[in-house]
């Protein structure tokens, strides 16, 4: 009976910091019905989505999320939003200074699972991997 841990673990991660941005101060903000988590080291912002939406696209998500960023900092602008449409970076120039550049994004391998196999006590599968 792993899986109650397991959906416990998921659900009180929803708004988790991620790297760089934890112990910053978390500040809720709703714009349009989305409703974002937002943290902020610097000129950098990290928003992310808590409300529920179904198959949210990614450019209306991240202009409520620039929207969203925009009112926390009066007199900032912002210059760019990379992420998904549950967690966003958002670049802000504030005053005269720019806004910082883009962080390079990783590269994702991601793998799917294809020719399960169970026979008595062993499983077996293939992976079929892509890089993006």
């Amino acid at each position: 009976m792993l899986w109650p841990l397991m959906l416990f673990a998921t659900l009180s991660a929803c708004d988790a910091a991620g790297p760089g941005f934890r112990g910053g101060e978390a500040v809720t903000r709703e714009v349009e019905g989305s409703r974002f988590t937002l943290r902020f080291r610097g000129p950098l912002a990290e928003a992310v989505r808590t409300s529920p939406e179904w198959l949210p696209a990614f450019d209306a998500t991240a202009r409520r999320a620039a929207l969203a960023a925009q009112a926390e900092r009066p007199g900032c602008r912002v210059a760019w939003v990379q992420g998904d449409p549950a967690m966003m970076l958002v670049g802000l120039a504030c005053g005269e200074r720019p806004a910082p550049a883009i962080p390079a994004r990783s590269r994702v391998l991601l793998c799917e699972l294809i020719d399960w196999r169970t026979i008595g006590d062993w499983t077996a599968g293939a992976l079929d991997c892509a890089r993006f």
